[in-house]
């Protein structure tokens, strides 16, 4: 059984940092650099399971292997690692004395105090699960580098903390909508040019407009004839391509949607589950709960009080 990985753990980065801060228990900045400390005898080498995110940029250093939830990985000089909360991480090796790198880390009930607006988002890149290790050019990793210097920066002065952690919030939200677009520009959906011929590229042009009318339409259509339809193709031939392109059925891709924003709408929207029900296109509450159950394994009550 895992260890839980949690912000009282990742305190004691502290020990073994250049420059280390944080802001009560919300969330904690760490610039870990050559000769900052024996990196490798404070971390353990046992499965984590962490109970909150994790978010490494990597400026040099010999790589590091890690493994996120069984994948293996080598996180190196110009990459960006992510672990979100429940996933199981473990170091795999031995970690380097010279590796240079900023760590931030976020409390689970931080997260969940932030309100990303989705709708904001015409295609969720996040629903394509892409790996939590990326490789980034230079622009990306400038861009990356001041989110997580402004978020150290915003812990030196503590006059007032209540508005430290509503500044936090706001830039933990601006760094997730920026990540957002560096996987939007490595979705497969997105490849422009087609080696393979016009055939290929009429497919591509197929799953992109299925994503963005499903986000356009997901409130209220939940069916794949739906989609099929505004496209002047069959329902099967549609899960085909979508399947092919993306990995997921068209069913599963409208079922995120739902189901991404019925979880923000339970968890900030303040209506009530018949309210939501309704604004999802739900003929009764029960279909709802129904419907959210069997995908999420819980009722939106219980989801509500977790």
């Amino acid at each position: 059984m895992e260890k839980n990985l949690e912000f009282k753990n990742l305190m004691r980065l502290q020990e073994v940092s250049s420059d280390y801060s944080q802001i009560e228990d919300c969330y904690l900045f760490s610039h870990i650099t050559p000769g900052s400390g024996k990196l490798a005898a404070l971390l353990d080498t046992e499965p984590l399971k962490l109970d909150g995110a994790l978010l490494v940029l990597v400026f040099g250093g010999t790589p590091v292997g890690f493994e996120i939830n069984l994948e293996r990985y080598q996180v190196g000089a110009g990459t960006f690692m992510y672990a979100f909360p429940n996933a199981v991480c473990k170091l795999d090796g031995p970690v380097p004395d010279d590796v240079d790198m900023y760590v931030l880390f976020f409390d689970l009930k931080f997260l969940q105090s932030i309100n990303v607006n989705l709708s904001s988002i015409e295609i969720p890149p996040m629903l394509q699960k892409p790996k939590p290790v990326l490789d980034l050019n230079e622009d990306e990793m400038d861009m990356l580098r001041r989110f997580f210097e402004l978020l150290k920066a915003n812990t030196v002065d503590r006059t007032n903390i209540q508005l430290n952690k509503s500044i936090a919030s706001s830039l933990t939200s601006a760094m997730f909508y920026q990540l957002v677009q560096f996987f939007h520009k490595r979705l497969p959906g997105q490849i422009v040019e087609n080696p393979r011929g016009k055939e290929k590229g009429r497919r591509h042009d197929y799953v992109r407009e299925f994503v963005r009318l499903v986000h356009r339409h997901y409130v209220r259509e939940r069916s794949v004839s739906f989609y099929a339809d505004k496209l002047f193709i069959s329902p099967k031939y549609l899960s085909l391509l979508v399947k092919e392109a993306t990995g997921r059925s068209a069913a599963k891709w409208i079922d995120d949607f739902v189901l991404m924003e019925a979880k923000t709408m339970l968890r900030f929207s303040g209506k009530n589950i018949q309210q939501i029900a309704y604004t999802l296109n739900f003929p009764t509450q029960s279909s709802f709960g129904k419907y959210f159950k069997h995908l999420t394994g819980m009722s939106p009550t219980e989801y509500q009080k977790t």
